[in-house]
């Protein structure tokens, strides 16, 4: 009796220390996070401008990538090329919110020199411009090689209404990872704030891949604060009557 008594002692014990592995496999059932940047670093709400070009990130791999940043009435769109030819960041700008390129400059990253692009508004028309921020937005590439899940992405999280939450002015729509319960992975963010612009704002914070997850070079894609920027403030009142008819069931 006692050797059965001592038995069921053990087997308990065996379950109890089961069940707490069990356990800390789920609480730490993330993946290692992978960051592909050699040097550098995007700071999503400084605008970014000749003087601070040389900041922005050099990837590891030959990844492009494509910035939208509108601040003010100041809009900037930041395109890294790395895959193929001269590792080149370009910076086209629009310093007023006209929708027209004021300024453009490229930072050659190898030799380090920065080219400064003469009649900037003949190398980038109004139309090439916008359809550049359309592509970012959206997430298509064309003349930009952006993140691919923007808008069209998020639309499908729409789908459903647990993944939106109401703000003041407007609506953040987030998306949890598939395979670990309540990690947010991806996160999107716009308001409309009348006489104040608008705010839009787009973000992974990683992609998994295999057994790692691997954050973007550029996390934080679509950045607006304020912005005067007619796509923008005509971008954020579609995306605030999709987002409330979702939420308010309409």
């Amino acid at each position: 009796m006692k050797v059965k008594r001592t038995s069921i002692i053990i087997l308990i014990a065996v379950a109890m220390t089961c069940a707490v592995f069990i356990d800390a496999g789920a609480q730490s059932g993330r993946k290692p996070l992978q960051n592909n940047i050699a040097s550098g670093k995007y700071i999503h709400n400084d605008l970014v401008a000749m003087y601070n070009i040389k900041h922005l990130p050099v990837p590891v791999t030959n990844d492009d990538y494509a910035i939208f940043q509108s601040i003010g009435k100041v809009s900037n769109i930041i395109i890294g090329k790395f895959k193929t030819g001269a590792r080149q960041v370009v910076l086209v700008t629009d310093k007023d919110a006209d929708g027209k390129v004021d300024f453009a400059c490229t930072w050659n990253v190898e030799s380090g020199a920065i080219d400064v692009t003469p009649k900037p508004e003949t190398v980038y028309s109004e139309v090439q411009f916008r359809q550049m921020k359309d592509e970012i937005v959206s997430g298509k590439s064309g003349l930009a090689s952006p993140n691919p899940e923007g808008i069209e992405y998020m639309r499908v999280l729409l789908q459903r209404p647990s993944n939106i939450l109401k703000m003041r002015n407007g609506f953040r729509v987030s998306g949890n990872d598939p395979d670990v319960q309540g990690l947010e992975r991806v996160n999107y963010f716009f308001s409309d704030n009348g006489v104040h612009g608008s705010d839009l704002a787009f973000e992974v914070k990683y992609n998994n891949m295999g057994q790692v997850r691997v954050s973007p070079i550029i996390t934080i894609w679509v950045y607006c604060k304020d912005s005067y920027d007619p796509f923008v403030i005509e971008t954020v009142k579609k995306l605030n009557a999709e987002a409330g008819a979702r939420f308010f069931g309409k």
